[in-house]
């Protein structure tokens, strides 16, 4: 087509109408061609509303049956004055449980505060887990004692610590997310993903506080090999000044739904899951331990945080669409056919007729990281990781605080 023709052509479409601004309630023509408006990208699902508004970046969020809210404020990029933070306010935290133990002294026991916090989250209990990595800022490995998992009361008395020994440590192990079952075994356990390059997945027998480290340096929890995620439209590397890099982070979000554990591999759109029972079994050899891992596909984007609701429902937030996916593992919450299945019916959803689907995506939700289920509606909180200094060339902080945490109503609960 010659440039004649080309300002022909133009000229033609012009005549017919095409709009040279965005029409009025296009959206709701059903002839309308996507692509004409720039907000053609829709909003999708329920509304969004504000519950929170952090000066920091926060990772970790619970909210507990008082409907307080619980935020961490981890030390991976520097050192934060407090690590868990209770909300006072829309805008305003107080130290929790209190302000000694944000920060550890020389020569205090290191299982007694907090070095590097990750996560807090409530159990079927009311009890708040503080997940703590044990990393000191600028550090690559725990220090002793400092990896640990402590439960405390609602009005944050320390109930128990159970601390992760140091010969876990290997391959720079960095505890990074955390759910509770209460009703495993004798006394419950606690899973943790391992964040480290290889991955790994560890379970803490809260009975007698006995820790395994499973599937360590495996496809199903170490990072995709040269892993280029996207954020708001731009692909995104890691960089140290102008040398460019892969992001490496491995087993992050985890959830507890229907006897299994779920959980994604953050630099890669890959999620599994596991039986716990069998995760759980120490007797399991590795090549055993592999193989039952259970592969649904990729979800169709980097994920942070996952939960879980009492249907069933796994929810993952979707970095990469500014959204928060689910897909259900029982078949009376399905509502399609999949593979000649048809919707309803009991027991558990087949693994390759898992489906995901969007619940919600909005330009507010700026890498959702964790996310709690309670009284019907989903909490999370934003933190822009994608836009922080790591992932920026030249290390600028791209970050635009503050950073709000929201909630959105599904009608359930929280798993049990």
């Amino acid at each position: 087509m010659n440039r004649i023709t080309i300002l022909v052509f133009i000229a033609g479409a012009a005549a017919q109408g095409f709009p040279s601004t965005c029409p009025q309630g296009l959206p709701q023509n059903p002839n309308a061609t996507i692509g004409v408006c720039p907000t053609d990208f829709t909003l999708i699902g329920p509304e969004l509303e504000a519950i929170h508004e952090s000066k920091n970046a926060p990772t970790g969020f619970a909210v507990d049956r008082d409907l307080n809210i619980y935020l961490t404020y981890p030390r991976n990029f520097g050192a934060t004055p407090v690590n868990v933070a209770k909300a006072t306010g829309f805008a305003s935290e107080e130290p929790w449980p209190n302000a000694a133990i944000q920060n550890c002294t020389v020569g205090q026991d290191p299982a007694e505060c907090f070095i590097n916090v990750q996560n807090v989250v409530l159990d079927a209990l009311g009890q708040l887990w503080v997940l703590d990595s044990g990393i000191p800022p600028g550090a690559k490995t725990a220090v002793s004692r400092g990896a640990k998992v402590v439960a405390f009361s609602q009005a944050g008395l320390s109930i128990r610590n159970y601390v992760i020994p140091d010969d876990f440590f290997f391959d720079n192990m960095n505890a990074n997310d955390l759910r509770i079952n209460n009703t495993l075994g004798a006394g419950g356990y606690a899973f943790i993903t391992d964040a480290s390059a290889s991955g790994s997945l560890l379970a803490i027998n809260l009975d007698d506080g006995a820790v395994t480290r499973r599937l360590h340096n495996t496809t199903v929890t170490k990072a995709d090999p040269k892993f280029v995620g996207s954020y708001n439209g731009e692909p995104l590397y890691a960089w140290n000044g102008t040398k460019k890099s892969y992001a490496t982070t491995g087993a992050d979000g985890i959830a507890l739904a229907s006897g299994n554990l779920y959980w994604g591999v953050l630099a890669s759109r890959r999620y599994y899951f596991i039986s716990q029972e069998t995760l759980i079994n120490s007797s399991l050899s590795d090549e055993g331990m592999l193989s039952a891992v259970q592969d649904p596909g990729e979800l169709g984007s980097e994920q942070a945080g996952f939960s879980a609701d009492d249907r069933g429902r796994v929810y993952m937030l979707a970095s990469e669409q500014n959204a928060i996916y689910y897909v259900d593992t029982q078949q009376s919450e399905v509502s399609e056919e999949i593979n000649g299945t048809p919707p309803g019916g009991t027991g558990p959803v087949p693994t390759e007729n898992y489906f995901v689907k969007t619940l919600v995506r909005s330009g507010l939700i700026q890498h959702a990281d964790s996310a709690a289920v309670l009284d019907g509606w989903l909490y999370f909180c934003t933190n822009q990781l994608e836009l922080s200094p790591i992932r920026q060339y030249k290390n600028v902080d791209a970050r635009k605080g503050p950073f709000r945490s929201y909630r959105t109503w599904i009608g359930r609960g929280p798993a049990v």
